[in-house]
């Protein structure tokens, strides 16, 4: 006669009567894919998009616009005494993977960029945890969004796992920032393409500018650098002790 049933074997019993009721079945045999993954040539992975306007300058450009942007929100959040958004972290793996920091590359064309997480953490000089959590901010930030990718294995009609994970897909898009960090974006991104190419296309939205509260705290932030970067070097550039002209 056998026993009472054991608290695990409870516990598998209701997860398939829970999965029968709802129609949810076992993930089958590559259980090492994540959910909701997609395929790597499916039209939901799909998600590149163009840095910038796609050419060099321009996408050179954006990426300008769009660190100082989230640096200045990261810093002004902070003076207000608030949590920086953002964080160290947090900007150091937005300029890793905008390529800043050397070992990643982005293809300004297409936006394409696919690193694995573990390159992002050895480009940043971050351990794995650290940058996951930042990705996640990052996210939840509405700056930088990502599709899981698997592509098949070589295990067709074989036993085995028929699908492995591969690296995510990223993309931008600072629709959901806040509407005046946005704007501030626009701002710079305007004038950057003005003096590249001297006027805005004729669709470009208008600006406002920032509110006047925000641009005295953005005045202050840009004083505050300049003075340190003019009290960085002796007048004229000399330094008298080694006699070498900056």
């Amino acid at each position: 006669m056998s026993g009472a049933p054991n608290a695990r074997d409870v516990r598998r019993l209701l997860k398939g009567a829970s999965a029968h009721l709802t129609g949810r079945t076992e993930r089958g045999p590559d259980r090492k894919v994540r959910r909701y993954s997609y395929d790597v040539d499916s039209r939901q992975a799909q998600v590149f998009r163009p840095i910038g306007d796609g050419t060099t300058a321009g996408a050179l450009g954006w990426i300008d616009c769009l660190l100082k942007t989230v640096t200045e929100w990261d810093d002004l959040e902070r003076r207000k005494g608030g949590a920086r958004p953002i964080g160290f972290h947090g900007i150091r793996v937005l300029e890793t993977l905008l390529g800043r920091r050397g070992g990643i590359q982005v293809d300004f064309r297409t936006g394409r960029l696919e690193p694995a997480i573990d390159t992002i953490a050895r480009v940043a000089g971050l351990c794995r945890t650290t940058v996951v959590r930042a990705l996640a901010r990052l996210n939840a930030l509405k700056i930088l969004h990502w599709v899981r990718r698997t592509q098949r294995t070589q295990n067709a009609g074989q036993p085995g796992p028929q699908r492995e994970q591969v690296t995510n897909a990223y993309w931008f898009d600072l629709s959901g920032l806040p509407a005046r960090v946005r704007q501030r974006f626009r701002d710079l991104w305007n004038r950057k393409r003005v003096r590249r190419e001297g006027a805005l296309p004729p669709d470009t939205p208008k600006t406002t500018g920032p509110s006047p509260e925000l641009a005295a705290i953005l005045g202050s932030i840009e004083a505050s650098i300049a003075a340190k970067e003019h009290g960085a070097s002796p007048p004229g550039g000399q330094y008298p002790r080694s006699e070498i002209k900056g």
